[in-house]
């Protein structure tokens, strides 16, 4: 299964590196250009390509970057294949940002996951509405040795979103990150 990754910080590498870890070919794509999806991919061991073929090769799109990047984003990607699941695992606050996403793709096959710390049995809250979609996201993140936990449906999407977590979400990853490397 090819699976899409779309950001380059370094929650997005953690997402791809644990899915590569987990046997998927994993592509990034980044709005801010190749170069980061390219830093991305040799972190994560997964390969670069632009927005434009990731949207219409992969079956699985995650969208882990900053939510302020979405409409960027949306734009390089162009047509997104109407049978790819899309993975809202963006940073920041929700909002109506989810359903903003199924109006724009105009599609009910998004999950909106919150992956906090991509990692070995990290728990992952998710909420969506589209059976098929939730059965592969379910299978691909337990494949990764993740466990998840459905929350409803996306008119719940805010109700998973962490209070208090800042516009990049950055922090709360690296604050996650370095409890467990601490207690490693």
């Amino acid at each position: 299964m090819k699976i899409a990754v779309f950001g380059s910080n370094a929650r997005a590498v953690a997402i791809g590196k644990l899915l590569v870890d987990a046997g998927y070919h994993v592509c990034f794509g980044d709005s801010a250009g190749a170069s980061q999806a390219e830093a991305a991919a040799r972190q994560a061991g997964g390969v670069a390509d632009t927005p434009y073929n990731d949207a219409a090769l992969c079956e699985m799109l995650i969208f882990a970057g900053s939510r302020a990047e979405l409409d960027d984003l949306l734009t390089a990607a162009g047509c997104i294949s109407p049978n790819a699941v899309v993975v809202d695992a963006m940073e920041g606050t929700d909002g109506d940002g989810t359903d903003l996403l199924v109006h724009k793709l105009n599609t009910h096959r998004v999950i909106r996951a919150l992956i906090v710390a991509p990692q070995v049995n990290a728990n992952i809250p998710y909420c969506g509405d589209d059976a098929d979609a939730m059965t592969l996201f379910e299978e691909v993140f337990r494949t990764a040795g993740c466990l998840t936990a459905y929350r409803g449906p996306l008119a719940k999407a805010a109700e998973i979103t962490l209070p208090g977590v800042a516009e990049t979400g950055e922090a709360s990853f690296n604050a996650v990150k370095s409890a467990n490397t601490v207690r490693t």
